[in-house]
């Protein structure tokens, strides 16, 4: 039986994790022993891996808030203690930036795989930030010292991962949701409310651009008096609840922080919108895309290719308020538009973004030697 031990900062409700934890609880049982190694003692989504009899949870127990972590001996010392104890087949990195040091540790024990998975196309990446230049520079350094062979969520991930990091030795492995699980409602039968319920799931970043949905609501309301937002995520709100406050907005948007049953929320909803700078891919979106929601997107290159440059979306450009609000009315409005693009979804998901697939590749990958 091969081991495998996946190594990610922690285990809090994000894109990332999310896909670890599918990879660990779907891999062949009878094949791999798998064991997850997390930096921080935040792990909430440890919880979706307890009943797996083969995945073990190994916390290194640095607390969440630790910015200094990297700077402490002990860290490293036990990192390489808990590898060298588990003698993996395969390591597979979900690390990032200046944390993918503590990868050194490897470089001199038998392992025989060295895979890294690039979950984004932004953040660090594009900034011009200086410390975002250390990000990459380290990050780069550590691939090709430790022979790492990358894994890009998406080809917009590999483009960026060929421009800012000049590295080529990528392959495209597209993350994957479990498609018998999201499901539209009894059918996608017709709601039985005459005012839209729209959704917004991820985390409360700058990147998601929740402000620009939230100031595109105003012109809705005066069309659709009773629609109702569904924000869930995690992160600071205070700001945005005030201004719906300011803008008596506050009877119609709801902020659910996070949930466990998405799906719940996903099969109340008539519309999904995700505004976002930038994704590595979008796990989220592809979620609602399965349930037969319709989607409203922002003009970034991963989305195009996602719904093959918008034959199952609405896309607005970046940031343009205006043209999001008028986009939601003209939606809302269009039982029949909707339809379309929901089951025109739902299909582009069956056909490349089943997490079987997902699974598939990556065992394919940790049954090679490099």
């Amino acid at each position: 039986m091969k081991k495998i031990v996946h190594v990610i900062f922690s285990l809090r409700v994000a894109g990332a994790e999310n896909v670890c934890i599918t990879i660990c609880n779907h891999l062949n049982k009878q094949k791999y022993k798998v064991y997850v190694i997390t930096i921080f003692d935040a792990v909430p989504l440890a919880e979706k891996l307890k009943n797996n009899t083969s995945v073990t949870v190994i916390s290194l127990g640095v607390p969440l808030q630790s910015r200094f972590w990297l700077f402490s001996p002990k860290v490293f010392v036990k990192f390489r203690r808990i590898l060298k104890e588990i003698a993996p087949d395969t390591i597979h990195s979900h690390f990032w930036g200046v944390g993918t040091w503590i990868l050194s540790v490897i470089k001199d024990l038998p392992v025989k795989n060295r895979i890294a998975t690039i979950h984004t196309s932004g953040g660090h990446y594009k900034s011009s930030y200086w410390f975002s230049r250390i990000d990459r520079n380290v990050e780069m350094l550590t691939y090709k010292l430790l022979n790492f062979k990358l894994v890009c969520v998406s080809e917009e991930v590999r483009k960026t991962m060929e421009e800012e990091l000049k590295l080529s030795n990528s392959s495209v492995i597209l993350n994957g949701i479990d498609i018998d699980y999201f499901i539209p409602v009894n059918g996608n039968a017709e709601k039985s409310t005459n005012y839209p319920v729209l959704i917004h799931v991820g985390r409360f970043l700058p990147a998601k651009n929740h402000w620009d949905i939230i100031r595109s609501l105003p012109l809705l309301k005066k069309k659709f008096p009773n629609f109702r937002m569904c924000f869930l995520g995690v992160g600071v709100k205070e700001q945005l609840e005030e201004y719906c406050k300011e803008n008596h907005l506050i009877d119609n948007v709801h902020f659910h922080g996070v949930q466990d049953n998405v799906l719940k929320y996903l099969h109340q909803a008539d519309i999904g919108i995700f505004p976002s700078s930038y994704e590595g891919l979008g796990l989220a979106l592809l979620e609602m895309m399965s349930c037969e929601l319709p989607v409203i997107i922002s003009d970034i290159p991963v989305f195009r290719e996602i719904t093959k440059n918008g034959t199952c979306a609405k896309i607005v450009g970046l940031h343009q308020i205006e043209e999001l609000s008028n986009c939601i009315v003209e939606l809302a409005g269009d039982k029949k538009q909707m339809r379309d693009l929901g089951k025109t979804g739902r299909k582009i998901v069956m056909e490349k973004f089943s997490h079987k697939q997902m699974i598939s590749s990556y065992e394919v990958m940790y049954d090679m030697i490099y």
